[in-house]
């Protein structure tokens, strides 16, 4: 066979022979097309949002955070302001940013619990609000129109408590914004042990009973369990709805009725289906093991049915109809030390402080500017209780550190969650038209080595993102604090908020 030797340019006839002008030529034409791209679409604003917080959180933010702290804690410093966020950021949960959470294990749905920045890692600066902003319309008429004046269409569940608040997770969950507290791999923060009146639970899996054992501990005795939609007498998951109905069999529910694609059961008063748990292959807690622990941090969802005290004497039918339930002792206050005296003297307390604040510090509780109230440290409602004859809605707050009496909450007929002030509340910004904190400082204060677990400046940035425009915040602590809390902010009446 014959070798012919090519010459170097003709060995492959179809290949380019690029030279340095080239690949210049070449670079240039790929920057045009790139700049082009950014200009156009919206990835360039995507871009440049992701770069600004990116330069928020570097070395320039880190000085700009180190100089306001220091002005905070100094004694001599004059008033100073907080610079504005962004204006991509008018809607930021820090806890609740799918940037980050998208990037997470999708396990039992692990990308959806709160998953927050460490203390320090967020900007320090104040959340806008978005271009054409308005105050929302005053209730009572907010509840039927919408900001621009027009109605809203009415929708009715058809179910009426009259012994206290109904939750109801159906179809309309998924319009629920990120709030990250739904049954996922940890146990609720929001709610203690056998609160819930009545509970709907919807399309979930059950994750081999996990799920129904949390909703068990939530749920108060004679309380109802509502499930509406799969896996209820659905065509196509008969082995679901088997399962469904033998674990609840397992925990003594008594089905009520099953009303095409909605089940209802009934729990038991007492903790007659204990002694039978090993028959369903089910586990009693440890005698140890406390369910009011609700906050994030104790970890997974427990497979174990936990043992209350007086579970007759909290059941539906035992605790008096709203509004008497409100003043009335509630049974589980006798399980803290001196709790009937400290009960009264809490009530008393509060109802003299809301007249002082109606009066003295004219903050306009009643009247159609505040509905949404939230209560930051609120022990055992009191400051809810004495609103009770007022137009709001009241979140009261028990910090997850403090002793847990979310259970006594509940049992007057209002409403809360556990929450750590060291890390940012599971709210839309802008949700509160008041924010009512008794002793700021507690709620950031290590008690074992009296140190600040995070920055009082980080909560009072995050008070500011969850208080609308034009809203109210109530802050009672001593001089000293309040001197600190004044310092970045203008407040209206600062030496009457100090005792």
């Amino acid at each position: 066979m014959a070798h012919v030797n090519l010459p170097q340019g003709r060995r492959w006839p179809g290949r380019p022979r690029w030279g340095v002008l080239d690949l210049v030529s070449a670079a240039l034409f790929t920057a045009v097309f790139v700049l082009l791209v950014l200009i156009v679409t919206s990835l360039g604003d995507s871009l440049a949002a992701s770069g600004r917080r990116a330069l928020a959180r570097s070395a320039a933010g880190s000085r700009q955070r180190e100089r306001i702290v220091a002005l905070l804690d100094s004694p001599t410093a004059s008033p100073f302001a907080i610079d504005s966020c962004p204006a991509e950021e008018v809607d930021n949960m820090p806890c609740e940013d799918p940037r980050r959470n998208s990037q997470l294990s999708r396990e039992m749905n692990f990308y959806r619990v709160r998953h927050c920045p460490l203390p320090g890692e967020t900007p320090l600066c104040l959340v806008p609000p978005p271009k054409g902003y308005r105050i929302p319309v005053p209730w009572p008429e907010s509840l039927h129109k919408d900001i621009h004046g027009k109605f809203i269409e009415e929708r009715s569940s058809g179910l009426d408590e009259g012994r206290g608040a109904i939750l109801h997770f159906s179809r309309w969950w998924y319009y629920v914004p990120r709030w990250g507290h739904k049954l996922h791999q940890k146990t609720w923060p929001v709610y203690p042990v056998k609160q819930r009146p009545l509970e709907d639970r919807s399309r979930y899996g059950m994750w081999d009973g996990t799920y129904l054992i949390e909703v068990d501990r939530l749920l108060r005795p004679e309380g109802y369990l509502v499930i509406s939609g799969p896996p209820v007498q659905w065509a196509i998951q008969d082995k679901e709805w088997a399962d469904l109905q033998a674990m609840v069999h397992a925990l003594c529910y008594r089905l009520i009725t099953v009303d095409d694609n909605t089940a209802i059961w009934k729990k038991p008063s007492g903790a007659s289906c204990l002694p039978y748990l090993n028959n369903f292959w089910l586990d009693r807690c440890s005698d140890n093991d406390d369910p009011n622990e609700a906050w994030q941090a104790l970890g997974k969802l427990r497979k174990c049915i936990t043992k209350v005290p007086l579970s007759e004497e909290i059941s539906l039918s035992a605790i008096p109809e709203w509004p008497q339930r409100l003043s009335k002792t509630p049974a589980r206050i006798s399980l803290m030390k001196n709790g009937i005296d400290m009960f009264e003297a809490d009530t008393q307390h509060w109802a003299r402080r809301v007249i002082y604040y109606k009066k003295s510090l004219g903050v306009e509780l009643g009247s159609p500017r505040i509905c949404n109230v939230m209560d930051m440290n609120a022990f055992i409602g009191g400051f809810a209780a004495a609103l009770s004859s007022d137009p709001v809605w009241i979140m009261n707050v028990v910090p997850a550190r403090n002793p847990l009496t979310l259970d006594i909450i509940y049992d007057r007929g209002l409403i809360g969650l556990y929450h750590d002030w060291c890390e940012a509340f599971s709210t839309y910004p802008r949700t509160y038209d008041l924010i009512h904190v008794a002793g700021i400082n507690s709620l950031i204060r290590d008690t074992t080595s009296g140190n600040d677990r995070c920055s009082l400046v980080d909560l009072m940035v995050e008070m500011d993102r969850m208080l609308r425009p034009q809203g109210t915040a109530v802050v009672r602590d001593t001089p000293e604090v309040i001197d600190r809390v004044a310092r970045p902010c203008d407040p209206v009446d600062g030496p009457g908020a100090q005792e």
